[in-house]
């Protein structure tokens, strides 16, 4: 297995000589990605919080999706798949997911999360900021072990006061594995809403019991998890934050993705730390193929983009291919909403942004107050280039504008 290059070495030995809030994090040895991101606890925990680890029972109800295509088992299948399904219009018009019999199905999965608060309180830490990654990172996509200061948006949250909840998504991280046949965006979509309202009850929330207000916040997929759970459920948070998001069809170029994430099955890939998935879940080739897709040069350090590629996750196809298909009309939600993308986002801007964010996103919540801000010199993976202290600000600046 490849190893953390000499600057992350450092980073995170530093790391190491910080003491975890779960106590039992092992130290004597140079840590690797399946040492943390596969575990109930985190590599880092920041300095000005305190921060608890759960394994969550999570109770959901959704909406039953089939996958209709041949499933694959090796690269090869995989590729005869991407090369029907990226084809020009017409070629074969067969949609690989659909509606599956029956059409709701119950499930109970666990989630692995961590609930951050405060050592110092100043009021606002009844305010919970509940966060759902997307395809790529795992909950770590928000506490970022290599150079916190830079990139860690729990510990600046934490640093304006604020409470954090963020978790690992099905399939990925420490929580539950299902097949990448069958996870989906609804999968994504009950879990958040089954999790917002056991934070809101003041469940795995430490110390702090119930919060007053809960601000959803998401990344990629998991903004469009956070949209489609607040137009199906508005009663689950008092502010919304969609970061690199794009309702705006013209920046989506579908099969232009497939091909440039240029996926391969993801235990074949590496099989000590994916083989707990089946042949569904897929991951992009090698770390400049996540550039590609991730990152503005020169605005961001390679470095950086080496910790991406270590701690990267595999995706089910079905959530890809089911990203698009989630609820859009989210008018009965009336709270604040700030949609913030990279200014250079190439997964749903197609490279550049400018004009893009204001539709159909307003019409979506015509009845909130939406503010949408693209982020200047980022690509998609906004929260690891070098302005993304800026990034967080604007999130905590509209929070606190916005009476949370």
């Amino acid at each position: 297995m490849k190893l953390l290059g000499n600057n992350m070495t450092v980073a995170l030995a530093v790391m190491c000589s910080l003491k975890s809030v779960a106590g039992n994090q092992a130290c004597s040895q140079r840590p690797t990605p399946s040492s943390f991101y596969g575990s109930l606890t985190q590599p880092y925990y920041p300095h000005n919080a305190v921060c608890n680890d759960y394994m969550i029972p999570v109770d959901v109800e959704y909406t039953n999706v089939a996958f209709n295509a041949t499933r694959w088992s090796d690269d090869y299948g995989l590729n005869n798949f991407l090369d029907v399904l990226t084809s020009r219009a017409g070629v074969d018009n067969s949609p690989p997911v659909g509606p599956a019999s029956p059409s709701t199905q119950k499930a109970t999965v666990n989630i692995a999360a961590t609930f951050c608060t405060p050592k110092n309180k100043n009021g606002k830490e009844k305010t919970v900021i509940l966060a759902t990654h997307g395809i790529g990172p795992a909950r770590a996509h928000w506490n970022a072990p290599v150079q916190p200061d830079q990139y860690n948006f729990v510990q600046y949250a934490i640093g304006q006061g604020y409470s954090v909840f963020f978790y690992d998504r099905l399939g990925t991280g420490a929580s539950d594995k299902v097949s990448g046949f069958d996870n989906s965006i609804f999968k994504a979509i009950s879990v958040l809403q089954s999790i917002s309202k056991l934070v809101r009850n003041g469940l795995y929330t430490g110390c702090l019991g119930k919060p007053n207000k809960i601000a959803l916040i998401g990344f990629s997929f998991g903004s469009y998890t956070t949209h489609g759970a607040i137009a199906t459920d508005p009663s689950i948070a008092d502010a919304v934050i969609l970061t690199a998001i794009g309702f705006n069809l013209t920046g989506i170029n579908v099969n232009g993705l497939l091909r440039s994430f240029v996926p391969r099955v993801a235990s074949l890939q590496n099989s000590a730390l994916y083989g707990d998935r089946d042949p569904g879940y897929v991951t992009w080739v090698d770390k400049y193929t996540q550039i590609w897709n991730y990152f503005k040069y020169p605005n961001y350090d390679p470095v950086i983009a080496d910790y991406a590629e270590e701690a990267k996750q595999p995706y089910a196809m079905t959530e890809f291919l089911s990203l698009l298909s989630g609820p859009t009309d989210a008018s009965a939600f009336k709270g604040p909403v700030l949609a913030i993308t990279g200014e250079y986002d190439y997964i749903f801007c197609d490279g550049y942004c400018s004009g893009l964010l204001e539709e159909p996103g307003r019409t979506y919540y015509k009845n909130a107050k939406y503010v949408p801000y693209i982020h200047p010199g980022a690509s998609h993976q906004l929260f690891l280039h070098h302005n993304a202290t800026g990034a967080f600000q604007v999130i905590t600046n509209f929070l606190n504008d916005n009476g949370l």
